[in-house]
């Protein structure tokens, strides 16, 4: 009967999880709700979560070193528990990690996701003046508060469908499908930074086909897909490849006068962060104080065409702005455990993740927006070391 129940409990928190997952591109409200479904299932079915905690022990405890530290330092700069919420999902979403997927599930999942995602794309106008491009054309945010969050999302599905296309070498409709709808979402995001994932996983997945793939396809057909992919975006007249031309046109002395409101808020930024880092090495100045100071340091310099706010769009200098040095160790550490795995297969599904979780943290920071953190934590998780439950 034990055994019955739990696998029960396993079978609707993974239905669960799913339509969180499906959610996520059609209404993010109801993916929550999906989400903390699964995450109370989990935490009932608590022998199997206990079981694949265990052999997962040195992911589990990097993430509770790395809580137990921001923390500590939130003790320290008298932050507001609010400020935490993001970085404590790490711990939090931990449950998940007993959710089983195979690649068939996430092939299934993947596709079901791309035909909600051009549904809620077309009935929200993100197609509406295509036709006449440049007129008329606006960047689609899709579910997210932000294109780049919805941005990164679809260029990290896109490229796990290369994944089973070239790497596993399913060149079936279902994944073929997938990875074209969300290569036009994510064109219709207008968005820069993916385009470094794209790059540096295509690299990634040449290099894992010659080295270990047992399929018949050459290695240089995702330099191939590269070559095409790049020459199109700077080609052929597109939002995405006249924001990346915008890139050449920086001003790193005086950024205030950069044309592009995007480019020069972020040059900024960076600048910013470098800059109150070197005096705050250790410890960092605590979340809830960035915006303050960004908003002083403006206005001393007499700068009205940047907007101040909490964080700095770089994952890895805004954890060290806001915690120190030693938190972006730690958060490596998470990573590398992250894509630790015996499965050569896995482990290249894995390594291509966090490839584009890694490149998506130089433009974004992630913490700052729970929808992004969440769906990479939730992709990790679901690919992590499991353990088959014995009958009783």
């Amino acid at each position: 009967m034990k055994t019955i129940a739990s696998n029960l409990l396993g079978n609707i928190s993974l239905v669960s999880f799913t339509l969180y997952f499906i959610f996520n591109f059609y209404d993010r409200n109801i993916s929550n709700i999906f989400l903390i479904i699964a995450l109370l299932l989990c935490f009932i079915n608590y022998k199997s979560l206990y079981l694949t905690l265990k052999i997962n022990i040195q992911l589990v405890k990097t993430i509770i070193i790395f809580t137990v530290y921001i923390s500590a330092l939130a003790v320290y700069h008298a932050t507001p528990i609010s400020e935490l919420d993001n970085y404590y999902r790490l711990l939090l979403l931990l449950p998940l990690i007993s959710i089983t997927f195979s690649d068939d599930r996430i092939k299934i999942l993947i596709f079901v996701s791309a035909v909600v995602a051009m549904y809620h794309a077309y009935n929200n106008g993100a197609f509406y003046g295509i036709d006449l491009y440049p007129v008329n054309v606006h960047r689609y945010a899709g579910t997210s508060s932000v294109a780049i969050t919805y941005a990164n999302m679809c260029a990290t599905l896109f490229i796990i469908c290369l994944y089973f296309i070239l790497y596993k070498n399913d060149k079936s409709l279902v994944n073929i499908i997938s990875a074209f709808i969300f290569l036009i979402l994510f064109l219709l995001t207008e968005t820069r930074g993916p385009i470094i994932g794209i790059i540096f996983s295509l690299l990634y997945i040449s290099y894992a086909m010659k080295s270990y793939s047992k399929n018949n396809l050459s290695s240089s057909i995702p330099i191939g897909l590269l070559f095409i992919f790049i020459s199109s975006l700077l080609i052929i007249p597109n939002p995405v490849g006249e924001r990346l031309k915008l890139v050449t046109k920086l001003n790193l002395e005086d950024p205030s006068q950069i044309v592009n409101s995007s480019i020069r808020e972020r040059t900024y930024y960076l600048n910013f962060g470098i800059d109150k880092i070197k005096d705050n090495f250790l410890t960092g100045i605590g979340p809830q104080n960035i915006e303050s100071m960004m908003t002083e340091s403006l206005e001393s310099r007499g700068i009205k065409n940047i907007t101040a706010r909490d964080h700095i769009h770089n994952e890895f200098l805004d954890i060290v702005l806001k915690f120190g040095f030693i938190s972006l160790i730690i958060l490596s550490l998470i990573y590398l455990n992250l894509v630790k795995s015996k499965n050569i297969e896995t482990r290249v599904l894995l390594n291509l993740l966090m490839i584009m979780l890694v490149s998506s943290q130089l433009t974004q920071s992630q913490f700052a927006h729970h929808q992004a953190i969440t769906f990479f934590i939730c992709l990790f998780y679901m690919l992590q070391k499991k353990i088959k439950m014995k009958h009783e």
